[in-house]
């Protein structure tokens, strides 16, 4: 019966999680003249990754960079998306491979995700009510909601509703890559924090190779574990009294050091790699996007989108220090690295502090929070009496009324007194209705997250302008643009260089495979590039022919964003070199004599 309740749990979240996917299938028929696209979170980075997929589909073993013009021969930036693209080449078209590859992939990993967290869960906590309790509060762990009249009926928002991993509904089933990070850090903190797992050398081995596949897929993320390892040697430092006195340095040397550091010694690789790809373009490019376009991090803001579970989590951190639980001390650990990132990445331009919350903070969080009125349920459940007696020794008397060491009466407490029923009953009803209403709220933020989906949803289907998704105006291409792509992918030449817009730009390589001089904030120069591109698009460009060959672009795509940088008709007028291929009401595409 449990497990089937955990089944249900787990595949229910992922469900619901899901239910914006399912409702804009649902609104496909109704689109009239534009083309339906399964799109996820926001489009630019869509098909960046799925430009990725569609490179393992087409056979190739290493990331080639389709997003600027540059010669690049290929990396193993991003390696998981082309990996994802070996599964499945079995599709009609690629279009629909690596669409189904990068949804199917969303669901299986958020289903591993909600299983580890319930396993987590399950260990931590002695009840089955406790343990879903524990379950409950993590994944339904929303921000501070206001309520925000719509129409007749009320929703609740947030604050840095912006980033979408404080949606407590849309992370669940988030990026792939994001996803399959998060689940190794979650491993890697679940085992690494076990000494029982630690004490076999096998296991430390398996847990290196996880900590370097971590570091190819995500490399925050080994940052992050490698700081959460260092506080967990740290913390267990003073777990050993009169460590010195005693001569357990070399125990904690064996039991907690030298495996953590093998664990980072075998995961070493990745990080080396990839220090050295981002010193050189186009990978140096990722790390000079942080240090131009900074992500927006504040810190009253943040505090605010992580909601209850932030300060009730503090309380439980407290309390599990106080008690010295050994048990929880994994998840204690778990917190304090995220908050040492939190801080320590303000003075380090070249990764913004935000990414930080990439790392799972509500999962410790929200166990933290679980624990604080988990110990005031054993408190009213298992205790007699809580008899007031002067000793500078709670910590002691605190845990052995917890463990009930002494039955027959704690030599600090004296003997047990008849307990209050009405203090019981007061106690188990608060320590119970609290992490209820924080489920009860996090559902109801979950319901509105949906529907404001839904409403975005209904937007863009009814949408009549603009004809492409541009200046942040999100909305579902017109038919004749697609038809354009198609032409491309089945009309040039797989190493050609097409000259468009930003919107364009974005959608070739996911479309065709074919690399693009703009397309993405990853591309090489962008700035610059785009100050070309609109002189280029105005006609006013003198030395157009020569500019063409030397940054090797061979076509010039012609769409909606790409007319309105000028008022020309027809690109042939001015720029007499072109060669028009094929034309429709909504695209013209170029050939560079």
């Amino acid at each position: 019966m449990k497990r089937f309740i955990w089944a249900v749990l787990i595949v229910g979240f992922v469900l619901f999680s899901l239910s914006p996917t399912f409702y804009e299938l649902s609104q496909k028929e109704k689109l009239q003249g534009r083309s339906f696209e399964l799109v996820h979170n926001y489009i630019t980075d869509y098909n960046f990754y799925v430009s990725r997929v569609r490179q393992g589909m087409e056979g190739r073993w290493t990331v080639t960079e389709r997003y600027t013009s540059e010669p690049y021969s290929g990396s193993l930036i991003q390696i998981f998306y082309l990996l994802l693209g070996k599964i499945d080449n079995h599709a009609p078209t690629i279009l629909m491979g690596t669409t189904g590859v990068y949804h199917v992939s969303r669901v299986i990993l958020g289903l591993v995700i909600l299983s580890l967290v319930a396993y987590l869960s399950r260990t931590l906590f002695s009840s089955f009510l406790w343990e879903v309790i524990a379950f409950l509060v993590v994944v339904t762990a929303s921000v501070w909601p206001h309520v925000v009249p719509v129409g007749d009926t009320v929703r609740f928002g947030g604050p840095m509703s912006w980033w979408t991993l404080m949606d407590n509904l849309q992370r669940i089933t988030f990026l792939p890559h994001l996803l399959m990070g998060q689940s190794l850090l979650l491993f890697l903190f679940i085992a690494g924090g076990s000494v029982e797992t630690l004490k076999r050398s096998g296991n430390t081995i398996v847990l290196g190779i996880c900590a370097f596949v971590l570091g190819m897929v995500f490399p925050p993320g080994l940052v992050f574990v490698g700081v959460g390892y260092g506080v967990m040697m740290l913390m267990s430092f003073f777990h050993y009294p009169s460590i010195f006195k005693k001569n357990l340095i070399p125990v904690w040397l064996h039991t907690h050091v030298l495996p953590r550091t093998l664990i980072g010694l075998i995961s070493i690789p990745s990080f080396l790699y990839f220090f050295l790809i981002f010193t050189v373009y186009p990978g140096k490019r990722l790390v000079e996007l942080d240090i131009l376009h900074p992500l927006p991090f504040q810190f009253p803001e943040y505090v605010r989108a992580l909601g209850p579970t932030l300060p009730l989590g503090i309380l439980g951190l407290i309390l599990v220090f106080f008690l010295k639980d050994r048990k929880f001390m994994g998840v204690v650990s778990w917190v304090i690295a995220w908050l040492v990132c939190l801080f320590v990445f303000q003075y380090i331009p070249q990764q913004s502090p935000l990414r930080f919350s990439e790392m799972l903070p509500h999962v410790p969080l929200g166990i933290l929070t679980t624990y604080v009125f988990y110990m005031i349920w054993r408190v009213c459940s298992r205790v007699s009496s809580l008899s007031v007696v002067k000793t500078d020794n709670n910590s002691r008397v605190l845990s052995r009324v917890f463990s009930q060491e002494y039955p027959q009466g704690d030599p600090f407490l004296g003997a047990p007194q008849p307990a209050s029923p009405a203090f019981i009953f007061i106690g188990k009803i608060f320590s119970l209705t609290v992490p209820m209403l924080i489920i009860v709220v996090g559902l109801g933020v979950m319901v509105s997250s949906f529907l404001w989906q839904k409403d975005f949803i209904d937007q863009k289907v009814a949408a009549g302008w603009p004809p492409i998704a541009m200046n942040n105006i999100i909305v579902y291409p017109v038919t004749g643009f697609v038809d354009g792509l198609i032409y491309i992918e089945k009309n040039t030449p797989l190493d050609a260089i097409i000259l468009s817009d930003m919107t364009a730009g974005n959608y070739i390589p996911s479309y065709t495979g074919r690399k693009v001089f703009v397309g993405h904030h990853n591309t090489v120069f962008l700035e610059k590039k785009l100050q070309y591109i609109e002189l280029f698009f105005q006609g006013n460009m003198v030395n157009a022919s020569q500019w063409l060959s030397d940054s090797g672009i061979g076509y010039v795509f012609w769409g909606p964003q790409e007319k309105q940088h000028g008022t020309v008709h027809d690109l042939k007028t001015v720029y007499p070199f072109l060669r028009e291929l094929y034309k429709n009401a909504d695209v013209t595409f170029y050939a560079v004599k």
